[in-house]
């Protein structure tokens, strides 16, 4: 069997603590390798001893979920970040974006939700509410109207990676880019690998952003 992906849960409920970590000690390909009540308990955990996956709430004691995500990031960017938590407002899922997170669920969320939400997360792709996807894009589209368009913004990537860009912005996982461009799954996994260092960017939904934002992509 392949590595299991290796999570740190954190949430200040301890009910809530224990369910997500029974949810995930049932998942075969899953291993918990820490459960924190707090963001500095969790962010000490993870830069000791840096997992796949975090799953994070964003209200919490000592250190929000998105200072969390920030600081981590800083210093680990191959930790990818998945938000659980009960705030959908836009401020704080635009910011909790903005500080580096791949995924971002509501509490409500069914446990094959936050399943697949880890899943993906462990291949750089993003488990997001259809809600709060359109949310995210329609702010960028206004933000991509309303301000210009600093140079500095524009990224040269080549044709193939451009095209898989335009995929990655219309919502479709590796998979499915590989399946309609005709490739090899692993090709677009290194294609988005390139994309997102040329971007400067740590995740792939960050990326559909800044390319919406920089008119890099046609979203209308």
């Amino acid at each position: 069997m392949a590595d299991k992906i290796r999570v740190v849960v954190t949430d200040d409920e301890a009910p809530y603590r224990k369910a997500l970590e029974k949810t995930l000690n049932l998942m075969p390909d899953c291993e918990v390798v820490a459960v924190c009540k707090d963001g500095q308990e969790a962010l000490d955990a993870c830069l000791s001893d840096p997992p796949d996956v975090l799953l994070t709430d964003i209200n919490m004691p000592r250190m929000s979920g998105i200072e969390l995500t920030r600081k981590l990031l800083k210093k680990e960017k191959d930790v990818k970040v998945v938000i659980l938590t009960v705030k959908e407002d836009d401020d704080t899922v635009f910011e909790a974006f903005r500080a580096g997170a791949l995924g971002y669920l509501l509490k409500t969320s069914t446990p094959q939700d936050v399943i697949e939400g880890i899943r993906l997360a462990e291949k750089g792709e993003a488990k997001i509410t259809p809600r709060i996807a359109s949310k995210v894009l329609e702010d960028f589209r206004r933000v991509r109207e309303e301000e210009e368009i600093d140079d500095s913004e524009m990224f040269v990537l080549s044709d193939r990676e451009q095209e898989i860009l335009d995929l990655v912005a219309q919502g479709l996982r590796n998979k499915e880019i590989a399946s309609r461009l005709c490739i090899a799954e692993k090709t677009v996994k290194n294609h988005v690998s390139n994309i997102l260092k040329a971007l400067q960017v740590n995740s792939r939904t960050e990326a559909a952003m800044k390319a919406v934002r920089s008119r890099m992509v046609d979203k209308t």
